[in-house]
């Protein structure tokens, strides 16, 4: 097996096109950066991912803002029921949740209009 090179996607992960991200910060910042990176051999781009993993990993740990994303999740699923329901309202119909069998008799096709009964 071949040796997997830095910022390449583990073996298995679908390949993503790496988007830029820039951040304003004051000029005197920026020279610590520079001269603490120099010293390191790390790129700008390496000293500043893993700055924002750092943040990232951080803030998932926080258990108010995990309360937070549970709530916001919460709150766009009673969403989805309300339009699910005003859908079903329209049509006049019972709509099935993924996963769920169709009514009893009924043709489980998505296509919208039931053949005529040719006499």
């Amino acid at each position: 097996m071949s040796e997997q090179q830095p910022g390449m996607p583990p073996p298995g992960e679908a390949e993503r096109k790496q988007v830029t991200f820039a951040v304003r910060i004051d000029p005197a910042f920026r020279e610590q950066i520079e001269g603490l990176r120099n010293i390191t051999g790390q790129s700008v781009n390496d000293v500043g991912e893993q700055a924002l993993r750092l943040w990232v990993d951080t803030t998932l740990a926080d258990e108010e803002v995990r309360n937070k994303a549970m709530a916001g999740i919460e709150e766009e699923e009673r969403r989805l029921q309300e339009r699910r329901a005003a859908i079903v309202n329209v049509l006049g119909t019972t709509a099935s949740t993924p996963g769920e069998e169709a009514s009893e008799g009924g043709d489980t096709s998505r296509g919208g209009r039931q053949p005529r009964n040719r006499k």
